[in-house]
Order: structure tokens, then sequence, then C-alpha cells
């Protein structure tokens, strides 16, 4: 038995089980999975500019076109061909978590003949919430209060539910006007909890991550924010960590 060939093989597909899970949740959030009456299939992802390097990996693995939307700063993912569509198809089934998302895929499996899979209840250790994140996700930083916030927003609460039991947080109505739902992390030791023991095993696949990355320290100077001038060195310290915070808006 040729047991590092083994260990390889099982570190790939443990790798490749994280991405599938990552762009499931992609999909949950930005994708969109299509089936005319007249027999036109497609699975579409639309993310920002900043996020074509994301969408230029799905591409590669599946094929596909990729196009910047005209009077828009995002690129529109598009796979039509039936090969790229069963891999992906498969790959993602049973991951697939959005109500909406799911009965788009079903009728894809339908017509492909593939079994549909119901998705297991979410568990701690999923990358789909990283792909969830990148997909609806927002990482910002409140003046007014200093609280790093990361927040998800949708309009199907059921999709939410289940992230506070795992990750904390909470659920708010998003506004008296509109009809939907706001998942916030607001707590200094719940986002430094996920930092060190969820994206650290599941990061973030587009620009966000840069944000993850500048948490830590923006906690660590965000005291600095009124200061004398004999704490000038970290008062440029915490002007360089904003600037940088500031460059990877959402």
């Amino acid at each position: 038995l040729d047991t590092s060939s083994y260990f390889l093989k099982t570190k790939e597909s443990k790798e490749e089980l994280k991405f599938n899970e990552w762009l499931a949740g992609v999909l949950d959030g930005d994708g969109y999975f299509l089936l005319t009456k007249k027999g036109y299939k497609s699975c579409e992802i639309t993310m920002d500019v900043r996020d074509v390097s994301a969408l230029n990996v799905i591409k590669n693995k599946y094929g596909g076109s990729l196009k910047l939307i005209s009077g828009s700063n995002a690129y529109r993912y598009k796979l039509r061909h039936d090969e790229g569509l069963i891999r992906l198809i498969n790959d993602v089934n049973g991951l697939i978590r959005n109500p909406t998302r799911l009965l788009q895929i079903n009728k894809l499996c339908y017509k492909y003949n593939i079994k549909f899979k119901e998705p297991l209840p979410l568990l701690y250790n999923n990358g789909w919430f990283s792909g969830f994140i990148d997909s609806d996700g927002s990482i910002y930083y409140v003046e007014s209060s200093q609280q790093i916030i990361i927040s998800i927003s949708q309009k199907n609460r059921f999709i939410l539910d289940d992230l506070i039991h795992l990750y904390g947080g909470r659920i708010n109505k998003l506004s008296p006007k509109i009809d939907a739902f706001k998942y916030t992390i607001y707590r200094k030791n719940e986002i430094l909890y996920l930092i060190d023991n969820y994206f650290n095993k599941y990061p973030l696949r587009t620009a966000k991550i840069n944000r993850i990355k500048l948490i830590k320290d923006l906690y660590l100077y965000k005291e600095y924010r009124k200061l004398d001038i004999n704490k000038l060195k970290e008062y440029n310290i915490w002007m360089d960590i904003r600037n940088k915070w500031e460059k990877y808006k959402d």
C-alpha cells in the first residue's frame, strides 16, 4: 500500500470538497440556474469587478465564458455546455441551501437524469459559509460604535437562521419598508474566533479576504483614533491600517 499516494488523494479530496462547498455558497448568493421551456440551459454567477479572479477559478475548472456587464462594475460568468454543467451540478448537488436555488438545480438534475440531493444540516466546518459571504456578505467598520461587522442580507430568513447557532451573531429586519433580513456578527470575541477557527480553514476567495486579514490589526490599533502628538508613531500605524481597510471597500 502506497500510503503517501493515499494521503495525497485524501488531502486532494478534502480540498475539492471545501471548494465545492464554497462554490455552493457563492451560487446560493450570486448564482442562478436556468432551464427554459425551449431547453436553453445555463448556470450564471455575477460578481463585482474586484472578484473576477474568483470567477476565473470557476471558469478554469468548468469552462464557460466571462464578460464585463455593460454599464456596471461587475462580471458575469456563464456556463452553457452540457459537459461543464453536468460536472458543476454533480459537484454542488446536496450542498445548495437556498430554497430558490434548490428549485432551479432540481430542474437541471431532472433534465440530465441526475438524482437530486437534499442538503444535510449545515455544520460549522463547511466551506459554504465562506462562499456565502464572498457572494452576499459585507465586512465593514462603524466609526460611531467602533465595531467591525460581518453581515449578510437576504430576502429569505430561512437560510440565515442556522448561522446564529453555528457562528453567533443575530438577525434583524433590514428595514420596515423592505421585506428582507440582515444577519450580522459584531461581537469582537465571535469575529476573532471565526478568524482563528473558521477562516483559517475556509478562506474567502474574493477581495473581501483582504479585510479579513486586517481585522486583528484594526482591533489592535483602533484605540489610537484620538491621540496626542507624543503617540505619532502609533497614530501613523493606525492610519496605514485604515487606509488599507478603505482600499478594500465592499
